[in-house]
């Protein structure tokens, strides 16, 4: 039995729904480790477990704290403007 490709590429032609609520925004912080655990996969010659998963962890919360700064300055720009 073969799989068919046209149900798991139309996946990709239509976007998720997460709807617009304060806990939709967690939906970044899986999106977050992707990024983190590609970046650091690509860019290291060799990978030594412990050193790599501590890159990884370090780059995520990197990359999480400025999301939510970024996030909290945006709100507070909008809040002003918007009075």
């Amino acid at each position: 039995m073969m799989c068919e490709p046209g149900p798991l590429l139309a996946t990709f032609t239509t976007p998720e729904n997460i709807g617009m609520t304060a806990g939709s925004v967690l939906w970044i912080f899986p999106l977050l480790a992707s990024v983190a655990l590609i970046y650091k996969a690509t860019k290291v010659r060799v990978i030594f477990l412990r050193r790599f998963f501590r890159d990884v962890a370090i780059l995520f919360c990197t990359l999480s704290v400025v999301m939510v700064l970024v996030a909290v300055t945006l709100h507070i720009i909008v809040w002003i403007l918007t009075g």
